[in-house]
C-alpha cells in the first residue's frame, strides 16, 4: 500500500439559502465518491460540513497514486489482419505500431460473434496531486442547486457567488481556476467578528484557524450549541422553549457562530390565539417561543439566534420587530371578527382555485356534496353528517379573511377560531381546523369524524380534478403536492379504518366534478384508473415505511382487495407468519393449484365428472374454506382455512392426472383448480412469496 492523506477543500461564497445547504452537502460527498471511483483513487472516510458561508469536504486516506490498470485495447479484425500467406497487414502492424507491442504479445478474442486482434497493455497510474487541479473544478461543477445564480459566464452556476477556494492535500495547496477564482491555501473567519484572510498551512491548522475566529463549521456541533442556548435561557424564564425541528434545522444554517438572544413582548399580545403569536415567532422571525412547562401555554418571551455577539441592540432589535408583527395581527384578528365567518363565505367565488376547476366556492359546492356520499357510504350517523356538511361549507371561509391572507400558515387555525367566535358548533369548529390533517408526512390524522370526511373530501376533490385536467406529478416533480394530498387521504382510511373501497372514492369525486367539467364514460375510466394506480403507489409507500416486507406488499396488492385497512390487516399477519411453517404449507399448496390453474376456462365445476376420491375430497375442501372465507375478518384464521387445503392439494395431484387428452375431465380439473386458486386470492397472491 502506498501512503495517503488527506485532501481538504473549501468553497467559501456568499451566503446560501438554508434550504440549499443539506442536499449541497450530501451531493458534494456522492459526487466526490463517484469522481474518485471513475478515476481509480482508493480513500477513506469522506466528511462534509457546511455554514451559510462555505461548504466543506474532507477526504481521508486518499491515495497519492492512481492504481495502475490492465487496460484491453480492441484491434482489428483478425480477417484483416493477416493476409493470405498468414503475414500481418498494414492494419494489424499500425495496431501494434501505435500501443508498442510486439506480436507475440496480441491475441485472439471473440466479440459479439465476431474475431478481433486484442493486446493487453499496462497504463501506470498517476500522481494524485497532479490529477486533482482537474477533478476539483469537476467536483465543483456537478453541485447543483434549485435556483443557481451565475455571475462570472453563464456556463458557471452556484447557490451564490463563490468569492474563494482552499484545496489541500497532503497539506500543500491543490491549485485550479475555477468562477474566476484561483484556488489557495487561504480561508476567511466571520463576517462581522474575524474576517481574516487567513492563510491555511495543514488540515488540522484549518480547524483551530476556524474555532479562533467565531466560525463552528461542524453543523451538528451548532445544533448543540443551539439546543443547550435554548434550554438555558428558557429555564431563566421559568419555561421550556419550543423547539419546531423544520425551524431548528433552518436556524443551523443561518448562523456560523450561534448565539441565543432571549426577549420579551408585551403580555397583552396572548390573548391572541396562541397560533398567532408563535407562528409570527417561528415563520417570520425565526425565534423559538418559551412555553409553561406544564401545561404548555404560551408566555411572554422567546429566543431568537444571533449570528453575532451579544448585544443590548440586537435583543431591542429582536423585539421591536416582533412587537410590530405582533401589533398587524392584533388589527387583523379584531378586524376580520367584525363579521361572522359565514359572510366569508359569499368571496370565495372571486378565487380562483384552479381555472378549468373554477373557483374556491365552487370547491366548497363539491365538497359538501362529497361529504355527504362518503359519510353515507361508511353508514355515519346523519347527525354527523350535517355537521361536517357544515364544516364543508364553512373550511374554506378564513381564506379570505385579513389575518390569513398576511398569515397563509394560519389557514384552518383561523377557521376554526373564527367559528367559535360566530357561534358554530364545537365539533364544526374542531373539523375546520382538523380538515387539513394531515398536513405533512407524520402529522396527526382528525381526531373527529367531521374533520376526517371532510379532509377526505377535499383531499379527493383535489386529486380528481387535477388528474382530470391533465395535471400529475411528474418524477421530482408535484407543484401542487399532490402525493402529500394522496399520501394524506390514505392515511385518514386507514386511521378511521373506513369501509369505502378506492373505486367508490374516486368514482364519487368524478361524479361531483361533472357540473365543472364534461368529461365522457371513456376519458372518466382513463383518470380513474390513473388515480387509482396513484393511491396504490402512496399505499406501497404506507406499507414500506411500516417496514412490511416487499414480498408481501406485492402479494396483497396483486389480489382485489376493498379497503385500505382490510389490506394492511392481511399484510401484518403475513409479516408475522412469514418464515413459518403455516404459510410455507399455503405457499406451497398455492403454487401447486396457481401453475395449472391458469389454463381453465372458469366455467362452473361439474361433480358429476368426478373419477377419482381426492377430486371429490377436493372439491369438499373447497367449499368448507370458501364458506369460512366469505365473510372473514380474522386474516390468522384465514391462513389457517388455506393450509387446511394442502393436504386435499397434495392427495389430488398424487392420484389424479389434469391433463387428460378427454377435454370434458380435462376443463372441469382445471375449473376446480381455478376456483381454488381465487379463494386463495382472497388473501393474497402466495406466488409472490418466496417459497420454502
Amino acid at each position: 500500500m502506498t501512503a495517503a492523506d488527506k485532501l481538504l477543500m473549501e468553497i467559501g461564497c456568499e451566503e446560501i439559502p438554508s434550504r440549499f445547504i443539506p442536499r449541497a452537502m450530501e451531493q458534494l460527498k456522492s459526487e466526490a465518491a463517484s469522481l474518485l471511483a471513475e478515476n481509480r483513487l482508493k480513500h477513506g472516510l469522506i466528511e462534509t460540513w457546511a455554514t451559510p458561508r462555505r461548504l466543506v469536504i474532507l477526504i481521508n486516506e486518499l491515495e497519492v497514486k492512481q492504481a495502475d490498470l490492465v487496460e484491453k485495447i480492441k484491434g482489428p479484425p483478425v480477417d484483416r489482419a493477416y493476409d493470405d500467406q498468414g503475414q500481418p497487414t498494414r492494419a494489424l502492424q499500425g495496431f501494434i505500431n501505435n500501443h508498442g507491442v510486439a506480436m507475440d504479445q496480441i491475441e485472439e478474442e471473440t466479440i459479439k460473434n465476431a474475431k478481433y486482434i486484442v493486446v493487453e497493455k499496462e497504463v501506470a497510474g498517476i500522481e494524485t496531486m497532479n490529477l486533482l487541479p482537474d477533478l476539483l473544478p469537476r467536483l465543483i461543477q456537478k453541485l447543483n442547486f434549485p435556483r443557481p445564480m451565475y455571475w462570472q459566464s453563464k456556463e458557471v452556476r452556484f447557490a451564490r457567488p463563490i468569492r474563494w477556494i482552499l484545496a489541500l492535500y497532503r497539506n500543500k495547496p491543490v491549485l485550479f481556476s475555477y468562477a474566476g477564482i484561483d484556488s489557495g491555501k487561504v480561508t476567511y473567519g466571520h463576517r462581522f467578528l474575524a474576517p481574516g484572510p487567513f492563510e491555511i498551512d495543514s488540515v488540522n491548522n484549518y480547524f483551530r484557524c476556524l474555532d479562533n475566529n467565531y466560525i463552528v463549521v461542524d453543523q451538528e456541533r451548532r445544533r448543540s450549541m443551539i439546543l443547550e442556548q435554548l434550554k438555558e435561557k428558557a429555564e431563566e424564564k421559568g419555561g421550556k422553549a419550543l423547539v419546531d425541528e423544520d425551524l431548528l434545522e433552518e436556524v443551523i444554517y443561518l448562523v456560523e457562530y450561534p448565539v441565543a438572544v432571549d426577549g420579551t413582548f408585551d403580555p397583552a399580545f396572548l390573548d391572541l390565539p396562541q397560533e398567532v403569536p408563535i407562528t409570527s415567532m417561528q415563520n417570520h422571525q425565526r425565534y423559538f417561543p418559551i412555553v409553561e412547562k406544564d401545561s404548555g401555554k404560551l408566555m411572554p418571551c422567546f429566543v431568537g439566534i444571533s449570528n453575532n455577539l451579544f448585544h443590548e441592540n440586537i435583543r431591542k432589535g429582536y423585539a421591536k420587530v416582533l412587537q410590530a408583527r405582533l401589533a398587524d395581527g392584533r388589527f387583523f384578528f379584531n378586524e376580520d371578527r367584525k363579521e361572522p365567518l359565514e359572510k366569508y363565505v359569499e368571496q370565495l367565488n372571486s378565487v380562483i382555485f384552479l381555472e378549468q376547476l373554477g373557483s374556491v366556492d365552487k370547491k366548497r359546492e363539491r365538497l359538501i356534496k362529497l361529504t355527504e356520499i362518503i359519510g353515507t357510504k361508511i353508514n355515519i350517523a346523519m347527525d354527523q353528517i350535517e355537521k361536517a356538511k357544515r364544516t364543508a361549507h364553512l373550511c374554506k371561509a378564513d381564506l379570505v379573511t385579513n389575518m390569513v391572507k398576511e398569515f397563509p400558515e394560519l389557514q384552518g387555525v383561523m377557521g376554526r377560531e373564527y367559528a367559535v367566535l360566530s357561534g358554530e358548533e364545537e365539533e364544526v369548529a374542531t373539523a375546520i381546523y382538523e380538515h387539513y390533517q394531515p398536513r405533512f408526512a407524520g402529522d396527526v390524522i382528525p381526531s373527529t369524524m367531521e374533520g376526517a370526511l371532510v379532509s377526505l373530501a377535499d383531499r379527493i376533490d383535489t386529486l380528481a380534478g387535477c388528474f382530470a385536467i391533465g395535471i400529475q406529478p411528474t418524477g421530482s416533480q408535484d407543484p401542487y403536492a399532490l402525493r402529500r394530498q394522496a399520501q394524506g387521504a390514505v392515511a385518514v382510511l386507514l386511521g378511521f379504518k373506513m369501509e369505502i373501497t378506492l373505486e367508490e372514492y374516486i368514482n364519487a369525486a368524478l361524479d361531483t366534478l361533472e357540473g365543472t367539467l364534461k368529461l365522457d364514460a371513456e376519458q372518466s375510466n382513463v383518470v380513474a384508473k390513473n388515480l387509482n394506480d396513484f393511491l396504490v403507489q402512496r399505499i406501497r409507500f404506507v406499507l414500506r415505511e411500516r417496514g412490511t416486507d416487499h414480498d408481501i406488499i406485492e402479494a396483497v396488492l396483486a389480489v382485489p382487495f376493498k379497503t385500505i385497512y382490510e389490506l394492511v390487516e392481511k399484510a401484518t399477519v403475513l409479516e408475522d407468519y412469514l418464515k413459518g411453517p403455516l404459510l410455507d404449507d399455503v405457499i406451497i399448496a398455492y403454487n401447486r393449484v396457481a401453475n395449472l390453474a391458469q389454463k381453465a376456462e372458469g366455467d362452473d365445476i361439474e361433480k358429476k365428472l368426478f373419477e377419482h376420491a381426492s377430486e371429490k375430497e377436493l372439491f369438499s375442501s373447497l367449499k368448507t374454506a370458501e364458506g369460512a372465507l366469505r365473510d372473514i375478518n380474522d386474516y390468522a384464521e384465514a391462513l389457517e382455512q388455506l393450509q387446511h387445503l394442502k393436504q386435499p392439494v397434495d392427495h389430488f395431484f398424487d392420484n389424479v392426472m389434469v391433463m387428460v387428452e378427454d377435454q370434458k375431465l380435462r376443463d372441469n380439473r382445471l375449473n376446480l383448480l381455478a376456483a381454488l386458486k381465487d379463494t386463495f386470492n382472497r388473501v393474497a397472491d402466495f406466488s409472490k412469496l418466496q417459497s420454502p
